[in-house]
């Protein structure tokens, strides 16, 4: 009896020790976050860049144009490749499975390098710009070819990036992912200072070849840093700690990405439904677009942190450290304070109306309306922090099927938002149709976080659950 007395203490102060070692700190969230958070800056001042640089380069506005065109439609082609990071994060714990994701990741952009390639480098891609897309002028459907042809090399770029991206981030190597994006920023703007100087290549060119090659360097130096601390991509997915006992297979990563895939295409139409809504306003339905698409592009700077909140609790809340969702919770929530502030404050002082006027550089009406529909927005980092902690959680228990789910309630909301605000209510609560647009845009966001967050807190726990582990949260809550 004694010797079962003594052992049973020691595994208990084995198990305190445990947690203890365990317990997570606000300073090593931020240490790991911070990185993560300061990487959607560099992306967007990438972008900024080549815009400029075209714009000082032969055939500015067509350029500009044809590159806008092929941008999103590269981007919607490719958008899946943008969710294997989130894969490795959740699937990948060692050899094997790193091998599984590994074959998926590369079998699928294969699949949308070959989609793009035909568009590229067939009469596919003709037929395609003037049917679907619209476009008729020859020249710019020559400047559309030369884009196409350039970017569909893209998903094989950003699929070396983001699976190498998972693995730094499931080791806490989050430096690797900065420094990555701020080499890729360095070495496009040296190239884009160079083509600005000598004038030897058209717009048009430079801006495809620098968003493609630019991804490929970022791919490179995360690769590199996986080389320089593990030796091999495999021998860092060794490095992980395990969280299942069960052998990954193929199906078991489409059941988890597809849902993922299908809320990336969902999530690509909820501003053209909200701009479409604008569109058909019944007062300054163009001002009111032109200040909706300024507030936008600001918003997306301010709350493009919150949306890698969810590699925090990917990473550091589980079955045998569930005490460190009160913090990732807790500084989630924090962070999306941050964001929802600064939405405030630019937005309910002059300093907004100061940026969009001289720094941006739109109209004074303009820069009016904006304000009202960056007052709409302000919620959005608040509420997506939210989100992002309890999604952390459901990829880590791969039911991604209730992220694309929300997302759908989402699109659904922002629909019936659309119809009453800009129909019988327009003019009740804002004065302008970008304010309105902005307002149905929070409130799709809103009914997507608290469909998720419902779910959490009700405890319901379908079979893809680990139901131990909402026990384990409803406690810790």
């Amino acid at each position: 009896m004694a010797t079962d007395s003594t052992e049973n203490t020691e595994t208990e102060t084995e198990t305190e020790s445990n947690l203890s070692e365990t317990t997570l700190s606000y300073k090593k969230l931020l240490n790991f976050f911070l990185p993560l958070a300061i990487t959607p800056f560099f992306i967007s001042t990438m972008h900024s860049f080549f815009n400029a640089a075209m714009a000082r380069l032969p055939s500015p506005d067509l350029s500009i144009a044809m590159f806008t065109l092929v941008k999103g439609i590269s981007h919607a082609l490719k958008a899946p490749t943008n969710m294997f990071m989130q894969v490795f994060v959740s699937l990948v714990d060692d050899r094997q499975s790193f091998f599984v994701a590994s074959k998926f990741a590369w079998l699928l952009s294969l699949a949308f390098f070959l989609i793009l390639f035909s568009l590229g480098y067939t009469p596919l891609g003709g037929w395609f710009l003037r049917n679907i897309i619209g476009i008729q002028d020859a020249r710019s459907i020559e400047f559309a070819y030369i884009a196409l042809r350039i970017t569909c090399f893209l998903p094989f770029v950003e699929t070396l990036r983001n699976t190498n991206r998972g693995l730094v981030i499931s080791n806490e190597r989050t430096k690797v992912v900065s420094l990555a994006t701020a080499v890729r920023l360095i070495s496009v703007s040296v190239f884009l200072l160079w083509a600005v100087n000598s004038q030897a290549l058209s717009g048009i060119v430079v801006g495809s070849f620098t968003w493609t090659v630019g991804i490929g360097i970022e791919g490179l130096v995360v690769f590199l840093g996986v080389l320089f601390y593990y030796s091999s991509p495999a021998k860092a997915a060794e490095n992980i700690s395990s969280f299942t006992d069960t052998e990954l297979k193929i199906m078991d990563v489409v059941i988890f990405f597809l849902p993922l895939a299908v809320m990336m295409f969902l999530d690509s139409f909820i501003n053209p439904l909200v701009q479409s809504g604008i569109a058909r306003s019944p007062l300054l339905a163009t001002q009111s677009l032109a200040a909706y698409g300024v507030a936008y592009g600001l918003r997306s700077i301010i709350d493009s942190p919150v949306r890698y909140l969810h590699h925090c609790s990917l990473v550091y809340v589980g079955e045998d450290n569930i005490k460190n969702w009160k913090k990732v919770r807790n500084f989630s929530v924090i962070a999306g304070l941050i964001g929802t502030a600064v939405m405030l404050i630019l937005s309910l002082t002059p300093l907004g109306h100061l940026i969009m006027r001289h720094i941006i550089g739109v109209s004074d009406t303009i820069a009016t309306i904006g304000n009202g529909a960056l007052l709409a927005f302000s919620p959005i980092p608040l509420i997506r922090s939210i989100r992002e902690a309890y999604w952390g959680l459901l990829m880590q228990q791969r039911n991604t099927r209730l992220i694309g789910m929300a997302k759908a309630v989402n699109i659904i909301s922002v629909f019936i938002a659309l119809i009453f605000l800009i129909g019988p209510f327009f003019g009740l609560f804002f004065e302008s149709a970008a304010a309105i647009g902005a307002l149905t845009y929070t409130i799709g966001h809103s009914m997507e976080t608290l469909v998720i967050w419902i779910y959490a807190n009700r405890n319901i726990k379908p079979a893809s659950l680990t139901p131990t582990l909402w026990d384990k949260l409803k406690s810790a809550n």
